[in-house]
Formats: C-alpha cells, sequence, structure tokens
C-alpha cells in the first residue's frame, strides 16, 4: 500500500472536517516543552492501551504484508536486535512502558539494558512488567541531561522520542558523551525531509498540526540533524526509509480518525467527557497520510557510529 493512497477525502477537505471540530490555528502555534509532553501521554496513555497495542508498544507498526497487524509493533525490536551482539550493554532513551526493552531482553539475554525516560508512570509500569527479567534496569530520567559517565554504553538507542526533545542539538552530544568509541546510536523516528518553507500552505499547517498533536515542538530536517551528528563525532552507517512500511498502520490511524469525525455530534460530546490530547490524536490520525505520502514527513531508520 503506498500511503499517499490511503486517504478518501482531499487535504482541504481534511483540514475543514479538522477545523469544524477543533481550534487549529491554537493548535498550530502552541509551544511544546517537558511539560506538555508529560501531559500528552498522562492524557493519552489510556487511548494508546485501548486503541493501539494492549502490550505497551507505543510506536507505530511495520507491516510488510497486506494488511495491518499487531505483530508489526515487534518490528522495530526485530531491527534494533539485529544490530546488536553479545556481551553489549545498551540503553534505551524514551523507553516508555518498556516494550522494547523487554522484547530485546528475552531475545538478547546476554545483554545488559538500562531504559530511562521522563514520566513517573512510565517507570512505575515498565519496571512492574520487566521485574523477572535480570538484565533490564528501568530509571528515571531526561535525555538531556543523562546520569551516566562517560563513555558508559555500547549502544543507545532511541523509538520515536527524540523528536519530541527541547534540544537535539544538545541531545546529540549528550548520547555521543556516553557512548563508546566505536559505539553505535540507533534511531528510529520521523523527520521533515526538508524546510516546511519548500511545501504549499496546506501541507505546513497540515505538518504542524500533525507534530503539535504529537507532542513535537517540530521534526528535525533529516540533513541538518545528520550533519549536527557528524559535528559531534557520530558517522552515520546507515539510513533505511521505512515510511511504507507503516502504510498500514497509518491506514489504520486515518480509518478511526474518519469515524470521529463522521459524528460531529459525538465528536463534540467526546470533546467534552474526554482529555483534549488524547481526542487531537485523532487530528494527526486524519493527516499523516498526507504529510507521509507527500514526503513532508518521512520515517526513517538510522544507525550512527561514534569515532
Amino acid at each position: 500500500m503506498e500511503v499517499a493512497s490511503i486517504p478518501d477525502l482531499s487535504l482541504s477537505e481534511c483540514l475543514r472536517i479538522t477545523a469544524n471540530q477543533f481550534d487549529i490555528q491554537t493548535i498550530a502555534e502552541r509551544k511544546i516543552d517537558a511539560t506538555s509532553v508529560l501531559e500528552y501521554y498522562q492524557q493519552s496513555d489510556r487511548g494508546y492501551r485501548l486503541f493501539h497495542s494492549r502490550d505497551g508498544a507505543m510506536h507505530v507498526a511495520l507491516n510488510c504484508g497486506e494488511e495491518f497487524a499487531t505483530t508489526g509493533y515487534l518490528g522495530q525490536v526485530e531491527l534494533i536486535a539485529e544490530r546488536l551482539k553479545h556481551g553489549d550493554r545498551i540503553l534505551e532513551v524514551g523507553c516508555g512502558v518498556g516494550f522494547n526493552l523487554r522484547n530485546l531482553a528475552i531475545r538478547l539475554p546476554d545483554c545488559q539494558f538500562l531504559g530511562v525516560d521522563l514520566s513517573a508512570d512510565h517507570i512505575q509500569s515498565a519496571r512492574k512488567d520487566a521485574a523477572e527479567l535480570n538484565n533490564v534496569e528501568i530509571q528515571q530520567g531526561d535525555f538531556h541531561s543523562l546520569k551516566f559517565a562517560n563513555a558508559s554504553f555500547d549502544v543507545v538507542f532511541a523509538v520515536e522520542c527524540l523528536c519530541q526533545g527541547s534540544d537535539w542539538r544538545g541531545t546529540l552530544a549528550e548520547i555521543q558523551r556516553v557512548l563508546r568509541p566505536g559505539g553505535r546510536l540507533i534511531v528510529i523516528d520521523c523527520f521533515r525531509d526538508a524546510p516546511l518553507e519548500n511545501y504549499d500552505s496546506d501541507l505546513q499547517l497540515a505538518a504542524r498540526l500533525v507534530e503539535k498533536t504529537m507532542a513535537v515542538e517540530e521534526f528535525a530536517v533529516l540533513a541538518m540533524w545528520l550533519q549536527q551528528a557528524d559535528n559531534e563525532g557520530l558517522r552515520l552507517l546507515e539510513q533505511r526509509d521505512l515510511s511504507n512500511d507503516i502504510s498500514h498502520n497509518l491506514a489504520r490511524f486515518y480509518s478511526l480518525s474518519r469515524r470521529f469525525f463522521k459524528m460531529p455530534m459525538a465528536a463534540r460530546a467526546f470533546l467534552k467527557a474526554f482529555p483534549q490530547r488524547l481526542l487531537e490524536n485523532a487530528i494527526s490520525g486524519l493527516l499523516m497520510p498526507f504529510t507521509v505520502g507527500s514526503g513532508v514527513h518521512r520515517y526513517y531508520m538510522l544507525t550512527l557510529k561514534k569515532q
């Protein structure tokens, strides 16, 4: 499935029906900081469990087959596992409720895993679910300022979380600091392929709405991010565009969002009964097929090596 083939409406129509239910200009101009990110997860975690993954996956599924399947949530785990080796000491930043750590620790019992996350609720849940795994440790922490000694880890990985940071340049420097020489950084995340001013006004607005409703100030432009990584001594080894692999999950998000917007009276009732940030996920679900399908946003796996 091509991402661009998912929508049954035009982008202008989707923006119009979104504006009927939400103050989209206010959302597009919203400033995102650490407090906003925590608020997003506090309000959205229940929705993730109900509508996304009961097992605690907080990222999109990678499905290469004919349709969406929840096994795709293990796609990122499998890609990372292929790039680890016996005896590695591994840090996951933004570990959420520990879905990736648990599954990797089971697959690779000779590796030692440590996860950090900003949310105390996430940490509590992750520790509970990983309690029987001797090769997993979970700590509360902020990837902007990691409380580890220099050269502490063989591998650092991050799945759909660095985009929610407030200083990606400083975060790259901090990750480089805690990596051992020759250590690797694995990032699976969404990036802009070019500055927003390269696109028309509707796509610019759609991109901002997708980013803000996912608690992202703005996705980094990939070329700029890679240049900064190189400046920090992190050399690119591998770049894979996984955008088509998430198409089935984007189609599922779009279908759920269309149902929400097709019921305007019910949607207004939901706006009063449910947390705002939870319901705003319907905006990103409706618009991501346009932003990804047009190339404004792309979903990449990057592997970098510390020199």
